[in-house]
């Protein structure tokens, strides 16, 4: 089905996100500061979860399925990332997925479990939201050993740039499916209204202000 994101759906959605990133960064700049703050007088590592261990560049997939870097704060112990695949893998609460989702995460700081249950940690978001490389509403981008995990149909995501928030995540969270959680993206790229991001921009802000519990991964 042909989305209304073709033409200028595209660029009233480019404008949108560059007007509202923009004036956040700017209002939000001493949150930002000072959970970098926060950050590094809690734990040992850097600010942000750029690296992995072996100082490979974290990845995650963005339109038309080209690697990108998302910034975001470090919420976990530091070159902690591939324990999930190794000493916590029994501990998979999605293992019929491509995505890994681990309850009670052990990796997660202390500050890092209140960045996240306030959304906190994806604020840094709002840079690649800035210079194009996401918008404010779409599909989350994933890590590319997760995509490598997609099958086919799956890759319909990759029609749009990703977002900080999603249709999916307005609707479950870490409770949905995955297979859900790809059909209400693929609803929301052939359906695509101005309306339908302020609405899901509204629904996330009232989430983050009452706070969340969701798998920590």
């Amino acid at each position: 089905k042909p989305t209304s994101l073709d033409g200028w759906g595209r660029v009233w959605k480019r404008s949108f996100d560059i007007a509202v990133s923009g004036s956040l960064l700017t209002v939000l700049s001493p949150v930002l500061l000072l959970t970098a703050l926060l950050i590094k007088v809690d734990s040992r590592g850097p600010v942000f979860f750029k690296y992995m261990a072996d100082g490979t560049l974290v990845q995650r997939a963005g339109h038309k399925g080209k690697p990108f870097h998302c910034w975001k704060f470090r919420t976990m112990k530091d070159k902690s990332h591939s324990d999930r695949d190794t000493k916590l893998k029994s501990k998979d609460m999605r293992s019929d997925s491509p995505l890994v989702k681990i309850k009670g995460d052990p990796r997660i700081t202390s500050v890092g479990r209140f960045l996240r249950r306030l959304d906190i940690d994806e604020l840094p978001q709002l840079w690649n939201v800035l210079i194009g490389q996401m918008s404010l509403v779409g599909p989350r981008p994933h890590l590319l050993e997760e995509v490598d995990r997609y099958e086919k149909d799956h890759k319909f995501v990759f029609t749009i740039k990703p977002g900080i928030t999603g249709l999916a995540q307005v609707s479950g969270r870490s409770d949905l499916d995955f297979s859900e959680e790809v059909k209400l993206d693929s609803f929301y790229i052939e359906n695509w209204s101005l309306w339908m991001d302020l609405k899901i921009l509204l629904k996330t802000a009232g989430a983050v202000l009452k706070g969340h519990g969701e798998f920590e991964g």
